[in-house]
């Protein structure tokens, strides 16, 4: 625990600083489908699937109507210094497989469909997308971009033209993200969408990139100033069509993975503030809460990370998963994780009276401005 607490104060030395208290909650996997729903989880089971070993396989599934009704709820009972509520930043998949046209087509050529209608296909009674934009318009629910799907759809598409048995069983019940254990690492759950092997792969997902990007502004209204890179792999190279769609914020991990000119994953080191190409602008995360996760270990974690952050002048960037608040498979999932999240909210305030919730773009834009030197 000591090497912890240190490595915490060390990773929040460098990069922007600011004397208030800012927290910003970023929330990944938002739009994007995971399970369909119980019973194709039984079906995938039964028929020998390797579905089980995923705990977020048995809770999270594409927001529903319950899912954001509550979420706002423990949004808007926690108010800042300001009297503000808490804020939540959706990083947002924009679109899903369409899987009816890929199949039509002998899987020979991928198809996707918009996130909106994706909501409308799993809850044809329920105009969830009314919702979103009701917490947009509120500014508790901004989103920010995590890619237009959050799939390695070169590397799904190649294994389903192959033929592989267990793959199309998991197609056939609407689900992508099984692993295979004859597949690379990365793309064992077909999760990073940005992952390659060979450069004839990359003309694809900078086309992927820049749709991901018109996509969210036809959808919402505004571009995204932020992205996240699903499952943090991300090329330099692809950084300068980035900064040309009009984001301005890059996430990366302290040691950002990358894959290299012989096949290997390699990473470099970066700090918040640091520029990249054409003015986008590099941050990073420095705590994290998931209630769901497998070695979640409690609000006191969380809350020393928060800690860790203002000691040094940092915002407290908070990683977060929609995992932890989905209940349309499991209703005590979301009861459990957003109870977890009210008390990590009420005691951010009670222990930092001064706090400030801000959305990713409103934060990061206040450091850009105030840290000008960077």
């Amino acid at each position: 625990m000591i090497f912890y607490n240190f490595l915490q104060n060390l990773k929040n030395i460098p990069g922007w600083t600011t004397s208030r208290k800012i927290v910003v909650i970023e929330c990944d996997d938002w739009g994007s489908i995971n399970m369909p729903s119980n019973e194709a989880y039984s079906r995938m089971l039964a028929a020998g699937l390797n579905v089980g070993n995923r705990k977020w396989n048995r809770s999270d599934t594409l927001e529903t109507s319950k899912d954001l009704e509550e979420l706002f709820h423990v949004l808007d009972s926690v108010r800042d210094s300001r009297n503000r509520s808490a804020i939540f930043t959706p990083v947002t998949n924009v679109a899903n497989p369409d899987f009816d046209k890929i199949k039509a087509d002998g899987f020979a050529k991928y198809h996707y469909e918009k996130f909106t209608e994706t909501l409308t296909r799993y809850y044809p009674d329920d105009n969830v997308f009314n919702l979103w934009m009701e917490g947009l318009n509120a500014g508790i629910f901004v989103p920010e971009l995590h890619g237009r799907e959050h799939i390695s759809v070169q590397f799904w598409l190649k294994e389903l033209q192959h033929g592989n048995k267990h793959l199309l069983t998991a197609f056939n019940e609407g689900f992508v993200s099984l692993d295979l254990p004859d597949t690379l690492p990365p793309v064992r759950g077909f999760r990073a969408e940005f992952f390659f092997t060979d450069e004839d792969q990359t003309p694809y997902l900078l086309d992927s990139l820049k749709e991901g990007v018109s996509l969210f502004k036809e959808i919402f209204g505004y571009l995204p100033g932020v992205f996240v890179p699903a499952n943090g792999i991300f090329h330099p190279d692809f950084e300068g069509v980035l900064a040309d769609t009009g984001v301005k914020y890059l996430w990366v991990n302290q040691y950002m993975r990358y894959l290299s000119k012989d096949g290997r994953l390699k990473s470099r080191w970066m700090k918040s503030g640091q520029k990249g190409p054409r003015g986008l602008i590099y941050y990073t995360r420095n705590c994290s809460f998931e209630p769901n996760g497998e070695d979640y270990k409690g609000v006191d974690f969380t809350l020393k990370q928060i800690e860790a952050a203002f000691r040094w002048g940092k915002p407290a960037i908070i990683s977060s998963h929609r995992a932890s608040y989905a209940g349309g498979l499991d209703p005590t999932n979301r009861t459990r994780g957003l109870n977890e999240l009210k008390m990590l909210l009420t005691r951010i305030v009670k222990k930092w009276p001064d706090t400030e919730f801000m959305s990713s773009g409103d934060a990061l834009d206040f450091m850009k401005n105030s840290n000008k030197a960077w």
